[in-house]
């Protein structure tokens, strides 16, 4: 199964805990490094330094284990869980696991955050029924940047695109005929090219897929003799090495037999055609090949999910690309029961949450709502624009949901947008999968959080927990913080957090700190310590007064490097200038009374400079600000908002830039 493309950043040092049961724990941040050893349950583990990653191995065996395991590049033991499906699976960068599934009459793709620490009762949402088509889903690619995964749709001879963030009975985004049935597939993003393992023993390519979705059909099929002129028969897992054009195909053979499996490499095959001599070739009694369906690449080593031979085990070929294949025995075998599927995730330094930007060198833009009324032209729209404010808003995506509010994005560019009309009939979170590609909602793409056990009737501000996969929204009207997971969908049951009955707006959450920060409308700050492992149970921690006085906070954000908060203050919603700008030193540790060190107002002589009448919501990218100025229809940029001490009192933004009554501001970076 094919992965989503990676920096080659590794993390350096190993961190344990045990967080709530709704907390997901992004994988990569939190375990498997240098120096980590676990406990595990199977054979000694292989004595050669493999990249960092974890593995994530999932059996599919005949007598009913359909159990995940989650293993350290050593094959340690981290961790195991089912999620209700059995075939191939896929991680995101998110940490969402992806996975296909064909135990009842339908099949089904089954996503479940806490992709490395999960529970098997942790949330989860799937994409089944009739109007997907889904019948004997087996291996999966991901299409990072448009959000799409494509399913091998076994049996019936084709491929389903499927969005990656839909949940539901609904029809797929687009299916492609194959003149066979498919058991895997893998993506190259920078070939633009998808590669189709196929059971009749053949290979179909096609190229710019991304651009095409497969319309038209393969670009070009090829099938694979081996060194003693025997043509392949059954090929199961696939994976692709774009540095050297090489493709790893292996090849079942007979499914019943426990010993006539192969393992092909194949040269030159993004242009590979028609009939094709493998490069290298393992097969033979000594391989242990008898049933490999599923294999990945890990750095110049190979991971082969063998299914049937001996009960199963993950088999390792050391530098792949050097051996010279033959009746070789594999370099490493664990064994594991009928492991079906096999993932393997780069340990890498995260890319910092929407919210958590801190060095203003990050490439990326800035996605604005609009909320003038519900119903009116602007509704529902997000906006870019370039991050000096140079140029016009443009328009990003159309939501088509009355009454946009606040919108976040979490690693894997998917957009959570909350959307209210005052009841739970008709408010929610909209997940928008892929939001910086597209233009416009659907269901085949995207899902949404409604419904009366939501508790959602005036969601404002929506914070993304990245590293424990929560969303958190500011409820107003109920005055309380609502806890979801990022893996919830439907009429789902929230964790309702006390803010002692004040009605909340926004939030910011300290990874560094674990303390959740809620920007009230009585004017202070209510403070959640060790968020991760309590979820606010016992109500606020502390409560932040600034001195001078607030009135009503709206936008918040945390500046870790200095322990600075940053809020607005809206005042009054129906004054145009009365809002203010300010600071809260000390926030990690503050209690009580807070004096103020940074506040930018009208001082209410007729002088005004600062246009700050509604300022709903703001954005930091460690140095400037941005101010999304409702009434007064402005987007502001407040150059070194920090670090400049001119900007203090009654003082000009650095820029602003016309647009229609912005509702939320948030740094959309690139991947």
């Amino acid at each position: 199964m094919t992965q989503p493309r990676f920096s080659q950043w590794s993390h350096s040092c190993c961190k344990r805990f045990q967080p709530h049961p709704l907390t997901v724990a992004l994988l990569g941040s939190l375990v498997l490094t240098t120096g980590c050893v676990f406990d595990s349950d199977d054979n000694d583990t292989p004595a050669v330094t493999f990249p960092a990653a974890t593995l994530y191995i999932a059996s599919n065996s005949g007598d009913g284990d359909t159990t995940v395991r989650v293993r350290d590049r050593d094959l340690a033991l981290l961790n195991s869980y089912t999620t209700g499906a059995n075939e191939g699976v896929l991680v995101t960068h998110a940490g969402h696991l992806i996975q296909a599934g064909d135990l009842m009459d339908t099949g089904r793709v089954v996503t479940a955050c806490n992709a490395a620490k999960r529970s098997s009762d942790d949330p989860s949402f799937q994409l089944t029924g009739a109007n997907t088509t889904l019948l004997k889903p087996k291996g999966m690619a991901y299409l990072a940047e448009q959000g799409l995964v494509v399913v091998a749709n076994n049996t019936a001879s084709n491929l389903l695109v499927i969005g990656a963030s839909a949940a539901g009975n609904d029809a797929p985004v687009a299916t492609v005929a194959l003149a066979a049935n498919a058991w895997d597939v893998h993506y190259d993003a920078d070939g633009d090219r998808l590669f189709v393992a196929q059971v009749d023993g053949s290979v179909a390519v096609f190229d710019d897929f991304e651009d095409t979705l497969g319309i038209g059909g393969a670009s070009r099929t090829f099938s694979i003799i081996d060194g003693d002129n025997e043509t392949s028969v059954n090929l199961h897992g696939i994976d692709y090495d774009a540095a050297s054009d090489r493709l790893i195909v292996s090849d079942v053979g007979q499914a019943s037999s426990p010993d006539d499996g192969k393992l092909y490499v194949i040269n030159n095959a993004s242009t590979a055609n028609g009939t094709v001599t493998a490069a290298i070739t393992f097969k033979g009694n000594n391989t242990r090949l008898g049933n490999p369906v599923d294999l990945q690449l890990h750095g110049p080593h190979l991971r082969i999910a063998e299914k049937a031979n001996g009960g199963g085990a993950l088999l390792t070929i050391h530098n792949l690309f050097q051996a010279s294949g033959g009746n070789v025995a594999p370099d490493h075998v664990l064994d594991t029961p009928a492991p079906e599927s096999l993932a393997i995730m780069p340990t890498m330094m995260p890319m910092p949450g929407a919210t958590d930007v801190s060095d203003p060198g990050t490439d990326y833009e800035v996605l604005v709502t609009s909320n003038p009324a519900v119903g009116s032209a602007t509704s529902g729209q997000l906006f870019t624009v370039d991050k000096g404010l140079e140029s016009n808003l443009a328009l990003a995506f159309s939501s088509a949901l009355a009454s946009a509010e606040n919108v976040t994005l979490d690693r894997d560019g998917n957009a959570y947008l909350s959307y209210d009309d005052g009841t739970t009939a008709n408010s929610g979170l909209a997940v928008i999968g892929a939001v910086e590609e597209r233009m416009g909602f659907s269901l085949s793409r995207d899902r949404l959080i409604t419904g009366s056990n939501t508790r959602l009737m005036s969601p404002k501000g929506v914070e993304l927990a990245d590293d424990l996969g929560l969303v958190i929204v500011a409820e107003q009207a109920g005055a309380e913080i609502l806890v979801f997971s990022a893996c919830d969908s439907g009429n789902a049951t929230p964790r309702v957090v006390s803010t002692g009955d004040v009605a909340p707006w926004d939030s910011d959450y300290d990874a560094s700190g674990d303390t959740l920060y809620v920007a009230l409308t009585n004017g202070t700050v209510a403070a959640y310590d060790d968020f991760s492992s309590r979820l606010g149970s016992a109500g606020p921690d502390r409560i932040l007064m600034p001195e001078p006085a607030a009135t009503n906070l709206h936008g918040i954000r945390y500046h870790a490097a200095s322990d600075t908060l940053i809020v607005s203050d809206v005042g009054s919603g129906a004054e145009s200038n009365d809002g203010a700008l300010m600071t809260l030193p000390g926030a990690s540790i503050a209690n009580g009374t807070v004096m103020v060190g940074k506040r930018i107002a009208n001082p209410g002589d007729g002088s005004d400079l600062t246009g700050l009448g509604n300022p709903v919501d703001i954005a930091f990218d460690g140095q400037d600000l941005y101010v999304a100025e409702k009434i007064n229809g402005q987007l502001q940029l407040w150059r070194d908002f920090l670090t400049d001490d001119s900007l203090q009192g009654n003082v000009a933004p650095s820029v602003r830039l016309n647009a229609t009554a912005p509702e939320s501001v948030v740094l959309m970076q690139d991947r």
